[in-house]
């Protein structure tokens, strides 16, 4: 099985605020989830990240968002990268920092 793990930031990339709310962000993180045919994932709000911002070398604390799922498919296609960027565009995100390994999974 191969388990994702995205951190995604709630900070509007041009703006370095937040231009929507936690809960908005977690809505709108969920909806492109499930249009995506992920099944399930574990979503993690209000954890803080810290980043250079490419654009501009300025360090930035930010809440962010942790999403954790597991499944069996492939993350080097189409689908995935579509899927990760409908999330940046919809928060307006510089880059969404993702984590994928292979693990063993049961449910018991």
């Amino acid at each position: 099985m191969i388990k994702t793990m995205l951190t995604i930031g709630t900070f509007d990339k041009d703006t370095c605020k937040a231009e929507i709310t936690m809960e908005e962000a977690v809505n709108r993180i969920s909806n492109i989830i499930l249009s995506n045919d992920i099944e399930g994932a574990t979503i993690i709000p209000n954890c803080t990240g810290i980043y250079k911002m490419c654009s501009t070398g300025e360090i930035i604390r930010e809440p962010s968002i942790r999403v954790e799922y597991v499944e069996a498919i492939v993350h080097g296609d189409i689908s995935f990268q579509k899927m990760i960027d409908e999330i940046k565009t919809e928060l307006n995100q510089e880059s969404v920092m993702v984590e994928i390994a292979e693990v063993n999974v049961s449910f018991m």
